[in-house]
């Protein structure tokens, strides 16, 4: 009897398994589970053609050239975007999807295609049907936009750019769901220690802040810049030249090739070396590393700017105005700003005694905003006449977003008359206020600072900040995790 018993059993099982098999009628019903990295999609895209039955036509405010942005975080297409977006993918007869939204258009000779969907509650619904691993389109007021893929990954300026807008338009959502909160911040610093020569000691540092909602914020401290590029890490290291007690060269590699650092062809791709400067860097983020330097060659101290490429030290050269802007005519502005600024306080000179280079720019801080900054130097009687003063030209899109900010100086200094510096976050959740002895994080709320800062870091040495990069949502954790795993914690 039991023997009939367990017969009877596994008979059952195997009836249950075999329907698991079974294969659905519709394939629209192959629904998979959400692939937030799905590499065919995320990325950059651009709108290439516009296609509709009758021809090709325009949308009213989407055009060729236009830039479709996916990532884990983000979709986004000029105004239309959601953030944070939910995916998920199935599997299409791509002739009956174009049939049941009226279009009459040969699209591929596909008989399946993907779609992923991207939405936001009632906010933003979109499908993105995948033609091959570069060609994506969607349906929009009955013509299909077909994109092509233009990088594989989305720069993080425009996912901040995206983030500060929700954090304005989107506090809540109309489903009621909050914006996305959790965030890590990375702070690259430079810390000052005078000694007994007439050079202080640089030395550079990365703080990892977690905020997560509801909980007290964590505060890690490690050794060099440790900074996003693209889909990965890297590290940035400027230290003394111990021979010459200099500090001449940079070095900035992905974290993936520690252990690997020691080979030649490693260093000489990723290393910058110049024996004739000293240096000390302002500003690192992936596409720039951007400094101040001496010449050690010149009997007078001549005080210059500089740019360089982050991914292309090795080519031991200063990038031109001309390079960083890509104008043609950016020598000729550049030029007429150095003249103006000699004319205004040295007086008129013949244009011909006046040495113009044009590599000579980078960022500095000011009080809230990165600017450029150049310089001139004029001998005068045996003595140097030099003077360093902003240049309002190759204005980049980020520089420009960070003119419209929400937070100004005078609610700065309102709440901490000792402030020298402050960054917002992205998310509009809080403020970070750097003083002499510290960096305070004050909550703000409804566009108001909290006066009583939530907590903050104190800093032993004279500091200043070189980088300020935020991780929201998926990225927070992600980031932390990275900064733990792959540094040395010092506190």
């Amino acid at each position: 009897m039991k023997k009939f018993k367990k017969l009877i059993l596994l008979i059952f099982l195997f009836v249950l398994t075999a329907c698991s098999f079974g294969r659905p009628e519709d394939v629209t019903e192959l629904i998979e589970a959400p692939k937030v990295e799905d590499p065919i999609l995320k990325g950059t895209w651009q709108v290439s053609e516009i296609k509709k039955a009758s021809g090709t036509t325009d949308l009213s405010n989407v055009k060729i050239n236009d830039k479709l942005y996916i990532d884990k975080n983000l979709v986004a297409l000029n105004d239309d975007y959601a953030y944070p977006p939910k995916f998920s993918t199935k599997y299409v007869n791509l002739k009956s999807y174009l049939e049941s939204r009226s279009l009459d258009l040969d699209l591929s000779s596909k008989l399946y295609v993907k779609i992923l969907s991207a939405n936001q509650g009632q906010l933003y619904s979109r499908d993105f049907v995948v033609l091959d691993k570069d060609t994506i389109f969607y349906i929009q007021e009955d013509c299909a936009v077909i994109l092509k893929k233009i990088d594989k990954s989305v720069k993080r300026n425009v996912i901040k750019k995206y983030a500060k807008r929700a954090s304005k338009e989107r506090t809540t959502t109309k489903t009621g769901e909050k914006v996305e909160e959790d965030t890590s911040v990375l702070i690259g610093v430079r810390e000052r220690v005078d000694n007994n020569t007439s050079s202080p000691n640089y030395y550079y540092y990365t703080y990892c802040i977690r905020l997560e909602p509801n909980k007290m914020a964590r505060i890690e401290k490690a050794e060099h810049i440790f900074f996003p590029l693209k889909e990965e890490f890297w590290r940035l290291k400027c230290e003394i030249n111990t021979k010459n007690k200099k500090y001449d060269n940079i070095l900035a590699y992905p974290i993936k090739l520690e252990n690997k650092m020691n080979d030649k062809k490693n260093k000489d791709k990723y290393k910058f070396e110049n024996s004739d400067i000293d240096l000390k860097i302002n500003y690192v983020d992936e596409d720039y590393i951007s400094f101040d330097y001496n010449l050690v060659s010149d009997k007078l101290p001549i005080n210059k700017y500089a740019m360089l490429k982050t991914d292309q030290l090795s080519n031991d050269s200063f990038l031109t105005i001309k390079e960083f802007t890509g104008e043609s005519k950016s020598k000729d502005i550049f030029k007429n700003v150095v003249y103006d600024q000699i004319s205004q306080n040295v007086g008129s000179l013949d244009d011909n005694k006046i040495s113009y280079d044009f590599t000579n720019f980078g960022f500095i801080r000011n009080f809230g905003l990165w600017q450029l900054e150049s310089s001139y130097q004029m001998k005068k009687d045996e003595n140097l006449e030099q003077k360093s003063f902003p240049i309002d030209m190759a204005i980049t899109e980020e520089l420009l977003e960070q003119n419209k900010k929400d937070i100004t100086v005078d609610m700065i200094k309102n709440i901490n008359s000792h402030a020298k510096d402050y960054f917002e976050l992205v998310n509009g959740q809080y403020v970070a206020v750097q003083t002499p002895d510290e960096i305070l994080f004050y909550n703000v709320r409804n566009g108001l600072i909290d006066p009583n800062p939530k907590f903050s870091i104190q800093l032993s040495n004279s500091t200043d900040i070189i980088m300020f990069e935020q991780g929201l949502g998926s990225y927070a954790e992600k980031w932390e995790k990275l900064f733990s795993d792959n540094n040395i914690i010092i506190h």
